[in-house]
């Protein structure tokens, strides 16, 4: 991979001077497979879908059954999607009490398929980033993010990819940049951090002393949000980012 040039500018406004960055960090779930919508409210709007009658409270504790039960698991670090994807099913109806197998198949397919297509189709617009900034991925994991990297051919246009598993270190921590930004050689101000999460991604980037670029998906922010004023770039989408859309 050739050395990147250019660098990219974060302004909101195109027509107006703001920061350029010469790196970007990029969450991986809820930003690169979901433009601002993560593994747990995708998961509870399938398994609505599937049991309209289900509590909010009750499908809430699904969800953490089946996050602990990645996240426990002792091939964890391994783990391909769409086997995560099944262990999170598989303890998700389980806690619901409703275990059937076509339902969980269903369930499976659906979201692994969504997944994937999203991220094969992120790769062309992660060529493009790559020859203007050094990339990387920085994501709260239970050790396999390479992994799932790997699988959908993203690896090669990366720098860096930091798991907080295997880092010891959870966004918004700001410790989980340190190996990020030394894989890059850029200081904290020249990187910028896209997640969807206010309360980890751009919490953890400020903390860090980088720029942030916050992926709303149809969310808005309050303007009264301390760290509102602190976000670089607000987009609705990681396709916003293409150099050929915002310069």
């Amino acid at each position: 991979m050739s050395e990147p040039r250019g660098g990219l500018a974060l302004a909101n406004d195109p027509t107006t001077a703001g920061p350029r960055v010469a790196g970007l960090l990029f969450d991986l779930g809820g930003t690169l497979d979901a433009d601002g919508v993560g593994w747990g409210e995708r998961f509870a709007k399938l398994l609505r879908s599937e049991l309209p009658d289900a509590k909010a409270p009750v499908v809430a504790a699904a969800l953490e059954a089946g996050e602990q039960r990645v996240l426990r698991h002792p091939r964890a670090a391994l783990l391909g999607l769409e086997e995560m994807v099944a262990l999170h099913v598989d303890a998700q109806l389980g806690r619901l009490g409703a275990a059937e197998r076509a339902r969980a198949a269903r369930l499976v397919r659906t979201f692994h398929e969504e997944t994937s297509a999203t991220l094969a189709r992120r790769r062309p617009l992660l060529a493009r980033l790559a020859k203007r900034v050094r990339l990387g991925v920085v994501s709260n994991g239970c050790g396999n993010t390479e992994r799932l990297l790997e699988e959908c051919g993203l690896t090669s246009l990366l720098s860096c990819v930091v798991d907080s598993s295997k880092v010891g270190a959870w966004k918004p921590d700001p410790r989980i940049f340190t190996p990020a930004l030394s894989a890059l050689a850029l200081a904290p101000h020249e990187v910028a951090m896209v997640g969807d999460r206010v309360d980890r991604d751009v919490e953890g980037a400020v903390a860090a002393g980088l720029r942030s670029v916050w992926v709303c998906g149809e969310r808005h922010l309050d303007s009264g949000e301390p760290l509102a004023r602190r976000i670089d770039r607000i987009v609705a989408s990681v396709d916003a980012l293409d150099p050929g859309e915002c310069e």
